[in-house]
């Protein structure tokens, strides 16, 4: 314990790690706490003690864009916040006097009065800076903390029974939040720079409150009608409904009405799938008069184009991971806010992990390639092992402000005691809920990194959260991992044997960028075939899952997977598009010769049958699998092709993804490595990729393959099943049946006999 708290020296603000608390939580949480502070940098750098982070006072003054004694902030390496009550004034002397001055309301322009309102509106267009160290806030988060109150969770204070805390929602204005400070001086910086902006984050943060706040700033910093904001959503009932966004910028612009003397007079309209709120009123002749600004809710449902040419100082998409065209949205309006190489406009994206029907790959494409949309990028350290040697957009970790979990007066963040929450709460749900998604989703909502924002909760089978964090592993010793593997070719000797060759102008898709200018692919071994003592192969060692091709152009890729069933991993791959598509039968047919393997395909293309025809080599091939008759998914086995492979429909494509994860799910059961499952013998990335994205409207060609590889090996072990206890066994799934894996895998120590299927 002496070794961590020398390791890792803490600021006052934080949790101390103490032998008492790591005995209190399970040793798995206590593990996965320190790989934590060990491997993301955005966290070591918050918890880093006061010398180190530092004060505004240390810090060197801004002078690119303003020349009024204000610091340079780092949004990813921040300094202690000090006293923010400073910039909360108004709101702390509204909660104690029930208005936001004593003057006395005078019409006069030149009335103190009038010149106070004046300078409450100066500071929500530019801000508020301290003299005194230089420390400052943006005009925006002026305006939010001082006047759009909100409902937050408060602690209710009662005796200890070991429970969860009570509390109870009240409405209050904004807490000072170091989150708060990071994301408004995010969104400053990026509009200071005539860029735009991208958020990932936590739920629970009152981002809707926040949102619904810089659109009524907007309205009277910049009056007339050419600046409207504009908010988009996928759909209507995320702007307007019970957790949507206009109501909150309708209590914000309905309180400045009633507690500031500014013109509050509005027009409202709603009509179909648009929202609008213009600040002004018509006079007996019809005419408009007043501030004329504007918000406007758009819902974007089925046509991106929808809201083409809109501008202004504001354009948001919320809960972006929700849009299936974010991309094409995003672009449309990008050249609406830009005068050449002049942003006159500011858009964001932000988005919560975990949200319903959302698949967020537009997103990530959003938030890690920042220049390719014309977003401020910031250094990198939120992810595992990054030092900010990438850019990505803001992320708003749950560690951040989580309720309880921060100190009121500055708002520092006590991150030991929030990811010790968050931890604990994971292992409950990992090891006490019966679904399997359960723990994708808790982390979505309250993600620690990024790429745990990002998962996708929903439509898929796969052990989504256990993949991402498997490749996070693999991508921190990516070229030593990689190193183990062949890459190359099969070619034919002197003598017609197939020999493996290295061949350094070819590379293996290893990304599953559809984009990827590299669609040719190559041959990828993990694991060389295992010879008997007689210098051969054993038969029925080794199986494969073909998905095919049949055109010699088109998007769809040609994939093969082999597995050595005596240890149940899959040992080689082929995944990509040769020129033509019988180079890609060739180099499957090779790969079957070399392992001797026999190969489940969807026989729904006829390309490959005719070409194992035509070379004399059907019986690589496998009958049609007996399992999938049994369970009636297939018919009656006819003649030629109708005799092989397997008929692909939803009901096999959907279990063929069932017995990949359900054996993904299987524990090793290897005392060297304790808690680990057999997914983490796969060495695909691009197949674990693909499994961590998998979607019903996505093309997949990866997990096509292996979903008929594993009812391949379902069907083989059946067929051990019944030989061992010689009799007909109900027809189950058997990857987590520990009698066949333990007699299946018996048979690597007969790898000299033959045995036959």
């Amino acid at each position: 314990m002496d070794e961590i708290k020398e390791l890792y020296k803490m600021n006052s603000y934080q949790t101390p790690l103490t032998e008492e608390i790591k005995n209190s939580i399970p040793r798995e949480v206590w593990l996965e706490l320190i790989d934590f502070l060990s491997s993301v940098e955005f966290i070591r750098r918050l918890v880093a003690t006061e010398d180190i982070r530092g004060y505004a006072k240390n810090k060197p003054r801004e002078t690119k864009f303003y020349n009024d004694g204000r610091i340079n902030v780092d949004l990813t390496n921040p300094h202690i916040l000090e006293d923010m009550d400073f910039f909360r004034e108004r709101a702390l002397f509204f909660e104690k006097h029930g208005k936001y001055t004593h003057l006395t309301p005078n019409p006069n322009p030149k009335s103190t009065y009038a010149e106070f309102w004046k300078e409450e509106q100066r500071r929500w267009k530019y801000g508020l800076v301290r003299e005194s160290d230089g420390e400052w806030i943006p005009g925006q988060l002026y305006f939010y903390w001082n006047y759009s109150p909100i409902w937050l969770v408060e602690i209710v204070k009662t005796e200890s029974t070991g429970r969860k805390q009570k509390g109870e929602r009240v409405q209050k204005f904004p807490k000072p939040w170091l989150g708060d400070y990071l994301f408004y001086h995010y969104m400053q910086q990026a509009r200071d720079g005539g860029t735009h902006g991208k958020l990932l984050k936590t739920r629970g943060v009152g981002f809707s409150f926040k949102m619904g706040a810089i659109s009524p700033c907007n309205m009277y910093v910049y009056p007339g009608t050419g600046n409207p904001n504009f908010h988009l959503a996928s759909e209507k009932t995320f702007l307007a409904g019970d957790k949507g966004i206009w109501g909150k910028v309708v209590d914000t612009l309905d309180w400045i009405a009633k507690h500031t003397p500014l013109p509050r007079m509005r027009t409202v309209d709603r009509a179909g799938s648009t929202l609008e709120i213009q600040l002004g009123f018509k006079d007996e002749y019809g005419v408009r008069q007043g501030l004329l600004s504007s918000v406007h809710g758009i819902s974007l449902k089925d046509n991106p184009d929808k809201a083409r040419g809109i501008r202004g100082p504001l354009i948001h998409y919320e809960e972006d991971g929700l849009f299936p065209n974010l991309e094409k949205a995003w672009n449309v309006n990008l050249k609406a806010v830009e005068d050449g190489d002049v942003g006159f406009g500011f858009m964001l994206a932000g988005g919560t992990g975990g949200v319903e029907g959302g698949s967020f790959e537009g997103s990530e494409k959003l938030f890690y390639n920042t220049a390719a949309y014309e977003i401020y990028g910031i250094p990198n350290v939120f992810d595992k092992n990054t030092r900010g040697d990438t850019t990505c957009g803001f992320f708003w970790g749950g560690y951040l402000n989580r309720n309880g979990c921060y100190d009121e007066e500055c708002g520092e963040p006590d991150v030991i005691k929030a990811l010790l929450q968050i931890l604990v709460n994971r292992y409950k749900i990992k090891y006490n809920s019966s679904d399997p998604s359960a723990i994708t989703q808790k982390k979505a909502e309250e993600p620690i990194t990024p790429q745990e924002a990002i998962m996708r909760t929903e439509g898929t089978v796969f052990p989504v959260s256990d993949l991402k964090d498997y490749l996070e592993s693999i991508m921190v010793k990516k070229e030593s991992f990689l190193a183990e593997h062949y890459v190359g070719e099969l070619v034919r000797t002197g003598d017609g044997k197939l020999k493996w060759r290295l061949n350094n102008d070819k590379f293996p898709l290893r990304s599953y960028d559809k984009d990827n200018a590299n669609r040719e692919g190559c041959l990828e071994i993990f694991e060389m075939p295992s010879e008997n003592a007689n210098g051969e192969i054993a038969h029925g060692r080794y199986i494969a899952g073909i998905d095919p091709i049949d055109a010699d152009s088109g998007t769809s890729l040609f994939s093969i997977k082999i597995m050595d069933l005596f240890v149940d991993r899959i040992v080689a791959e082929f995944t990509g598009r040769p020129r033509l598509a019988e180079e890609a039968y060739e180099i499957s047919l090779r790969m079957l010769e070399f392992y001797n393997a026999v190969a489940n395909y969807e026989k729904n293309l006829k390309g490959l049958f005719s070409y194992f025809d035509k070379k004399n080599a059907l019986f690589r091939l496998c009958d049609t699998p007996q399992i999938l008759k049994d369970m009636q998914m297939t018919k009656d086995m006819g003649y030629g092709n109708t005799s092989k492979g397997t008929m692909a429909n939803a009901e096999v494509n959907k279990w063929g993804r069932k017995l990949q994860a359900d054996w993904m799910n299987t524990s090793l059961e290897d005392e060297e490595n304790p808690g680990k499952l057999k997914l983490h013998t796969l060495r695909g990335l691009a197949y674990i990729e693909e499994c961590i994205k998998w979607n019903s409207d996505g093309n997949f060609d990866r997990v096509s393959a292996a979903g008929m590889l594993f009812i391949l090996r379902e069907d083989r072990y059946k067929r051990t099943q019944s030989a061992i206890a010689n009799k007909d066994k109900q027809i189950e799934t058997l990857a987590n049946d520990k009698f066949f894996n333990r007699n299946f895998n018996q048979l690597n120590a007969m790898s000299g006999k033959q045995i036959y299927y």
